[in-house]
């Protein structure tokens, strides 16, 4: 009788386990959605420093050819973030539906074939992956009965869009090069007379206090450097006598000459300090704009290799939040290379 019981205990133990673990199981609820959320934060936030960029001072010189085709490349980074923002919505608002993981693998299917179909024809964009692959990752999806086996399927197309990611970053880097060079070019040109006139009276500044240190020098007792002042500065030959050694009068009026000629340059000086200040204007916004435009790029290149990691990670059957949130990482090394504002 002891035996009966014990037995008929241990089974309504192991009836209670296997329900306890089939309603755990029914319940299980994938949860996807810190892929989204984060891949929409770090791409605005790529968004958000850009936005940051204010041409002012050297707007007049941004119509070139060079930041023609910088502004295309970053239209193209950004049409792209755009796409991963959207996909990344898409795949949580699948996964969070009621419908069977069947039906939602197809559902995923369709919105890869509508998005992406017109992207991989396209032959400015750099795809490689061809139409027939395209379609086998496509037809693999369909099959799954099983959402990220789905997301599996679709890795391959998401790692071509990585590269492509990549590619584009790489061609932003160069026409940004391109579009500076450009613009320091242009800037150059505009105020080319007054730089070189300010280069010339830096000269003659130079020269001037060089030529008063020697004379300074010829008091103290090197009367050798006589010939040192005139090989310096010819022009002060004039209150010299050839042959003889320079008299307290001549110095005087050497001395009267070079102090006029320091006042003279000082009132040109300030002639030329409302151009000179433009110019610096200028090329400070221009290096101001570049170190935006390259702070976007740094983090652009960590959302996209984190989105893709983040993506094969989760397919790969892991859907714990801590384990597929990437992008916060990301987020936190790019706020220390190069802090968002």
């Amino acid at each position: 009788m002891r035996q009966f019981l014990t037995f008929t205990l241990l089974l309504i133990v192991i009836t209670i386990f296997d329900f306890g673990c089939a309603a755990f199981k029914s319940s299980k609820k994938i949860n996807l959605a810190p892929f989204a959320e984060n891949a929409v934060s770090i791409v605005s936030e790529v968004e958000y420093g850009l936005s940051q960029a204010r041409a002012i001072h050297v707007r007049p010189f941004l119509d070139g050819p060079a930041v023609g085709n910088y502004r295309q490349n970053w239209d193209r980074l950004a049409k792209l973030l755009r796409g991963i923002v959207a996909y990344s919505v898409q795949v949580v608002t699948i996964s969070q539906s009621e419908l069977s993981d069947n039906k939602k693998a197809n559902m995923l299917a369709d919105y890869i074939a509508v998005l992406g179909a017109p992207a991989i024809t396209d032959s400015s964009l750099g795809f490689k992956i061809t139409r027939e692959e395209f379609n086998s990752a496509i037809v693999s999806m369909r099959q799954q009965t099983n959402y990220l086996e789905g997301l599996n399927s679709a890795q391959p197309i998401v790692d071509e869009v990585s590269r492509v990611g990549k590619v584009a970053m790489k061609n932003l880097e160069t026409a940004q090069n391109a579009a500076r060079l450009e613009v320091a070019q242009r800037i150059n040109k505009q105020h080319a007379p007054i730089l070189k006139f300010r280069a010339n009276i830096r000269d003659i500044q130079g020269r001037t206090f060089r030529s008063i240190e020697l004379i300074t020098r010829w008091e103290k007792g090197e009367k050798a450097i006589q010939d040192s002042i005139l090989l310096l500065d010819p022009q002060l030959k004039e209150y010299m006598i050839p042959g003889k050694p320079i008299t307290k009068q001549m110095k005087d009026r050497m001395g009267e000459q070079l102090l006029w000629r320091l006042t003279f340059i000082e009132t040109v000086q300030k002639q030329l300090f409302p151009e000179l200040e433009q110019y610096q204007k200028e090329m400070r916004e221009l290096d101001d704009l570049i170190t935006i435009s390259d702070r976007g790029i740094k983090q652009a290149k960590g959302a996209i290799a984190v989105w893709r990691r983040s993506h094969q990670v989760m397919a790969s059957g892991i859907t714990e939040p801590a384990a597929i949130d990437l992008f916060g990482i990301a987020k936190a090394a790019l706020r220390k290379v190069a802090p968002i504002p």
